[in-house]
C-alpha cells in the first residue's frame, strides 16, 4: 500500500485581513493565489460551493500555481442538499 500524502493548505486565498500579515503589504490582489500557492501545498476553491465556475477561471488558477500544486474543489451547495435528500453521506 502506498503511504498517504498529507497536504496542509488554506480554504480560499482572498482574505483582506491577511494583506500585510501573510501576503506582502504591496502585493496586488491578483497575485495572492500565486503567492499562497508557493507557500502552501493546497488551497480549497470556495467559490465552487456558491456557484459554477467558468472553465477559464480554473485554467487561470492552474496557470498561476506551480507544478505539483493541488486544489481542493468544494462541492456545490446544491450537491450537498441533494445528497441529504437522497439519504447519502
Amino acid at each position: 500500500m502506498k503511504p498517504a500524502t498529507i497536504r496542509i493548505g488554506i480554504s480560499g486565498w482572498r482574505y483582506p485581513p491577511w494583506r500585510g500579515a501573510f501576503y506582502p503589504k504591496d502585493l496586488p490582489q491578483r497575485g495572492e493565489l500565486e503567492f499562497a500557492s508557493r507557500e502552501l501545498a493546497t488551497i480549497e476553491i470556495n467559490g465552487s460551493f456558491y456557484s459554477l465556475q467558468r472553465p477559464q477561471s480554473y485554467e487561470s488558477w492552474y496557470d498561476a500555481t506551480p507544478a505539483g500544486f493541488r486544489f481542493s474543489v468544494k462541492a456545490p451547495a446544491d450537491a450537498k442538499s441533494l445528497a441529504k435528500r437522497l439519504g447519502l453521506r
